[in-house]
């Protein structure tokens, strides 16, 4: 006896055609069936095309994609619901309501049914029919035994998806009448934006959509030329995706990353991404939900992050691979540096055959930031693997070890399982507030836009005199709903890592009389919001990442091997986090009250009104944090590292047996090293006395010391003598505050030898422990010889002299510094 268990397939049938993808010998076949879906209740074949479709959100979750999976853009189901469908229905009052076809692809599941197959089953001919596998057929029909231009896809609908690559808008609308007509939803989130849509099977008799369904006869699991090209379903989807878009509404720069199959950079960017998202379930990890990947309304969104709830975005990850991969030499130059977010310093194309020297991975004479596409998959692969884990091993410690990251991924991992428990999932107001807050950055702002669409149609009822129907009200009232717990939830999230942070125990803080909890719980929001915003920076990130490929720079010997640097550039990063680090740290002693690190000049070091590092930058006339502020996040980073309150933890380091041939590499070179830092901390303190000399409440007073002395029939000579004097005691006021931000921050400023006395092992440098000024210090308050009314009249503002790596050469001070510095 035999068994024969067919595989049910489903139909779909239209005119065929075909086109090519590519050129060269990586051309490959499209073939395509110009079909049609259609919302329905008849079971026709129009209508199982429509239940199979779907957007790619719902083929595959966020966790289960990679992100060279992640194509396409988040949807907007507010305009679907309010713009397009009313479109369809008639209610605009608009006669052809008619959409242009949408193209899609049908694309093998995996076995395990999460993600895509990179290709099709091998396929058989028989015909004018070809298979590909238990995954679908395509046959060309015949009439009197003439082939005709009509041809049948026969789909298995539970192996085979049909993905959207461009109009899944107008898709979604007839999908969305589709499934509000069959109620077949179920407990899909978005639901919750149709819910208002009432409709009748004869309302949308007349709606049909036009598809182009799309499938690559080449591209099959014995196409070994293809394979080693890396060309798969995979990188065509993504291919087409941005071929059809580039004359669409403009794709966010994150987005445009994730698509970008030409820039090095953008493949370091995706791994370090998708390293993130498979850390999910790593206790005391970063994750992938605290990073920004979506779409924004503006790219300056993604350049700081202050007031969300994630400390990093695509944009950001995407400069710091492109700055370490391609940074011309001057960017790791302490004094004389050129700026990384500048994308001409960043196209460097001898700075990878540096660091992939003696790889073992592919050798090039040179390599183009954006040459991806002219290499060899393999070649691509290693040098995205090789150049990207110098970054990463950089960075990654940064966010999953700095007090201010751990204290946001454990405040996330907290909120995650209280809405991931089965009573906040059966609730739909907390189960909306999980996908707005973990699945996907652009959900937030679909539902904030769907909420303005809903009272401006009330409104536009209500001007009218006309009622509002009650299903508007119930969305009104769910989207309330929603907001206030989304809004109590980041809360949460905010007030419990500000406690975590200051390791202060949240139960024993808020049991206390509220009268005295409510004004210390201020206090202990703008100390904690002051540090995550600043830490959340593209400024501070970079900046930070710069500070340790700097160092690694200055320690790396002529012609380094790539396995040398990555030695190197682990000791500095681990150096670094724990160095920099102890602007953070905390006793074991858990505070039930506003004491402890909370209350102590670091924690404001980043607070503008306040004395720190944020105070002294903000003195140079810096008012808003931008990427182009790295260069201060780098030397503040130096200052940390090399302090007193850093000691123990670099000697840590510095003093690990597995450490000892760096370190020592390290303590040679550090004299140098804090030479540029004096030289820098005196270029801030400088461009702070210029702003203040810079003002017009200063040149008042210059004008009034004037008007008084020829008063007083004082000479030329006499009045130039009294206006100098008021510039030195000016600058000599502009000194105390600038080293007052500083000692806010670090509690001392140490000459270099009192650094080296700290970190270098006895006996091979001299020096004390006392506090007394630096050198540079006491050069600076010494009296230029140039006419001070001169300088008044043409002070350069901070922005300006901040931006130039040069020394000041029209300052006699710090000439005279750097002369003192050789010398030395």
């Amino acid at each position: 006896m035999s068994f024969n268990f067919n595989i049910q397939k489903l139909h779909a049938y239209g005119s065929y055609g075909d086109f090519s993808v590519g050129t060269g010998a990586n051309q490959i076949r499209a073939q395509y069936l110009l079909t049609k879906i259609r919302p329905g209740q008849q079971g026709s074949w129009e209508n199982q095309l429509a239940t199979q479709m779907a957007p790619w959100r719902e083929i595959f979750s966020i966790e289960e994609l990679s992100f060279d999976e992640l194509i396409q853009r988040d949807l907007d189901d507010s305009r679907v619901a309010h713009d397009l469908i009313p479109y369809l229905l008639g209610e605009t009052g608009q006669h052809a309501r008619f959409f242009p076809p949408v193209l899609a692809v049908l694309v093998p599941k995996r076995e395990d049914r999460s993600g895509i197959s990179p290709y099709y089953p091998s396929s058989k001919i028989d015909g004018e029919k070809v298979s590909f596998g238990d995954i679908f057929d395509f046959s060309k029909m015949k009439f009197n035994e003439t082939v005709t231009p009509l041809g049948e896809v026969s789909y298995n609908q539970q192996r085979t998806a049909v993905v959207i690559v461009d109009g899944q808008h107008r898709a979604m609308a007839v999908l969305a009448l589709h499934r509000q007509l069959n109620k077949t939803w179920g407990s899909n989130p978005f639901a919750p934006y149709y819910d208002h849509i009432r409709i009748t099977p004869e309302a949308v008799a007349h709606i049909e959509l036009p598809v182009c369904l799309l499938w690559f006869p080449d591209l099959t699991e014995d196409a070994e030329l293809f394979k080693a090209a890396g060309i798969n379903l995979i990188s065509v989807c993504r291919e087409i995706f941005t071929v059809v878009n580039r004359q669409a509404k403009q794709v966010s720069k994150s987005r445009e990353l994730l698509l970008d199959d030409e820039d090095f950079a953008a493949f370091m960017m995706r791994r370090t991404l998708t390293t993130f998202k498979d850390r999910a379930g790593v206790d005391r990890s970063a994750r992938i939900y605290s990073f920004a990947f979506g779409d924004s309304e503006s790219d300056a969104g993604s350049q700081v992050m202050a007031g969300q709830l994630e400390f990093c975005s695509a944009v950001a990850l995407h400069k710091m691979h492109a700055a370490t991969g391609f940074g011309f030499p001057a960017a790791f130059n302490l004094t004389r540096t050129v700026d990384v977010t500048d994308g001409r310093n960043i196209r460097n194309p001898t700075r990878p055959i540096e660091l992939l020297n003696g790889s073992g991975g592919p050798v090039f004479q040179s390599l183009s930031r954006r040459s991806a596409k002219t290499h060899a998959p393999q070649d691509v692969e290693d040098v995205t693997r090789l150049i990207g884990d110098i970054t990463d091993c950089i960075m990654l410690p940064l966010f999953d070890r700095l007090r201010p990251f751990m204290a946001h991924t454990q405040a996330m991992t907290e909120l995650l399982e209280a809405l991931n428990d089965a009573t906040a999932k059966a609730d739909p107001v907390q189960n909306k507030v999980r996908t707005l807050l973990f699945d996907g950055s652009g959900n937030r702002n679909v539902f904030d836009e769907h909420i303005d669409r809903l009272k401006e149609r009330a409104k536009e009822l209500e001007d009218k005199g006309q009622p509002i129907p009650t299903h508007l009200s119930q969305q009104l009232i769910y989207c309330d709903a929603v907001t206030r717990a989304l809004q109590s939830r980041e809360d949460e999230v905010k007030a419990r890592r500000a406690f975590i942070l200051f390791n202060i125990d949240q139960a024993s803080f808020l049991s206390r009389d509220k009268s005295v909890v409510e004004p210390e719980m201020r206090t202990l929001r703008a100390r904690a919001k002051a540090i995550f915003d600043t830490s959340s920076t593209q400024a501070f990130q970079i900046g930070y990442l710069m500070a340790v490929l700097t160092q690694v720079e200055i320690l790396l010997p002529p012609s380094a091997t790539y396995e040398v640097r990555l030695k190197i550039t682990k000791f500095v990063s681990e150096l670094f986090v724990k160095g920099f680090g102890s602007l953070f740290a905390v006793t074991q002693t858990t505070h039930r009250t506003l004491t402890g690190f909370v209350t102590e000049g670091r924690a404001r070091a980043f607070e503008t009104a306040e004395p720190g590092f944020r105070g002294l930058l903000h003195s140079t006339n810096v008012r808003e944090l931008n990427e182009k502020q790295w260069e201060f996040f780098r030397y503040m980073v130096f200052e940390v590292v090399h302090s007193k309150s850093a000691s123990a933890a670099v000697l840590e380091v510095l003093d690990a047996p597995e450490n000892a041939d760096v370190a020592a590499i390290y303590r040679d070179k550090l004299a140098a090293v804090l030479n540029d830092v004096e030289i820098l901390r005196n270029r801030y303190f400088e461009a702070a006395f210029r702003t203040a000399t810079n003002t017009p409440e200063f040149k008042r007073t210059i004008d009034l010391l004037k008007l008084t002395a020829t008063s007083e029939g004082k000479s030329e000579e006499q009045i130039k003598a009294i206006v100098d004097l008021e510039v030195v005691k000016e600058k000599a006021r502009i000194l105390e505050v600038s080293k007052g931000h500083l000692k806010a921050t670090l509690g001392r400023i140490d000459s270099r030898k009192q650094v080296l006395a700290r970190l270098v092992p006895s006996g091979s440098h001299d020096g004390g422990d006392d506090e007394s000024e630096s050198p540079l210090e006491n050069d600076l308050m010494e009296q230029s010889d140039a006419g001070t009314e001169d300088a008044i009249e043409t002070a350069i503002v901070a922005d300006e002299l901040l931006s130039d790596p040069e020394p000041m050469p029209e300052t006699d001070d710090i000439n005279k510094a750097e002369s003192q510095k050789g010398e030395s």
